[in-house]
């Protein structure tokens, strides 16, 4: 098991299991580059550990995770368009598509929040489970667009994905979260723990080559259907969402007041933002 302090912790809880916890509870597992280094490791060591037959994904504290690390000491806003979609595309979306392609199953546990750039790495999982009352959704901020979204057209269909788009902030529970496909399972906050280890070590019974065979079976016809081409079309869209007048001004408001100050105003008005003009 790796050290307390580390971003990220990996444990054996059963045979085969591997358990890999994001472990930057006083930002609710916001990532940020030492937490996507972490993972990349982890990755790594389930890709390259013969002996690791399923892979658990959780997160410590009170949040799975919320997505990309946008306060105001992160590097958000500060690129060019180009440069922005590159960075998005292989700090973020390469790594979910990673956990896409393990060659073992991958399960995600979640309590607590799941916001964001989260659902997309959820949405790479191969299974989802939830604690009823989590909170699985949007960002609360109008800082992107289009990057979230085409990851859940395929498991909510479009006109669900669509409403949560088009709001911001939209969440649901993690009760709603199973009933409408997002996750394949929603249960009391006590027992996932023990729901998620018993799956994992009843799909651990198999051998890891079946287990690969079966995956690449599944991912195969997923890929033909152009779910990988729709997760890396979403960093373009995003870095073009980044650019609109609505993003830069929540930009300057963060930086002058700071993230949760801003998160506060954006809640406390229903004051319409103009998102029609670009950024020069």
């Amino acid at each position: 098991m790796s050290g307390s302090d580390s971003l990220v912790l990996m444990s054996r809880p059963s045979a085969h299991v591997l358990e890999v916890t994001m472990n930057r509870p006083e930002k609710l597992n916001a990532l940020d580059a030492g937490l996507r280094a972490g993972l990349r490791d982890a990755v790594r060591v389930a890709r390259e550990d013969k002996d690791v037959r399923v892979v658990v994904l959780s997160g410590a504290g009170r949040a799975f995770c919320v997505g990309a690390d946008v306060g105001r000491e992160s590097d958000y806003g500060t690129r060019t368009p180009e440069d922005d979609r590159r960075h998005i595309l292989d700090d973020s979306i390469e790594l979910c598509l990673d956990v896409w392609r393990l060659p073992v199953p991958v399960i995600a546990k979640i309590s607590g929040y799941c916001l964001g750039l989260a659902t997309i790495l959820a949405n790479c999982c191969d299974i989802v489970i939830c604690d009823e009352e989590a909170t699985v959704g949007w960002p609360v901020l109008p800082l992107g667009g289009g990057l979230i979204s085409p990851t859940w057209i395929w498991h909510v269909g479009i006109h669900r994905a669509k409403e949560m788009s088009y709001q911001v902030g939209s969440k649901m529970t993690g009760r709603k979260a199973a009933e409408c496909g997002f996750a394949n399972h929603a249960v009391p906050a006590a027992r996932l723990h023990s729901f998620t280890g018993e799956m994992a070590a009843n799909i651990a019974r198999i051998s890891r080559d079946l287990l690969t065979l079966k995956k690449d079976a599944l991912n195969q016809v997923h890929g033909r259907l152009g779910f990988e081409d729709a997760v890396r079309a979403g960093a373009a869209w995003d870095a073009l969402a980044h650019t609109t007048q609505a993003a830069a001004e929540v930009r300057v408001q963060r930086e002058r007041e700071g993230l949760a100050a801003t998160i506060a105003a954006w809640r406390s008005t229903s004051e319409p933002v103009d998102s029609t003009r670009t950024v020069p």
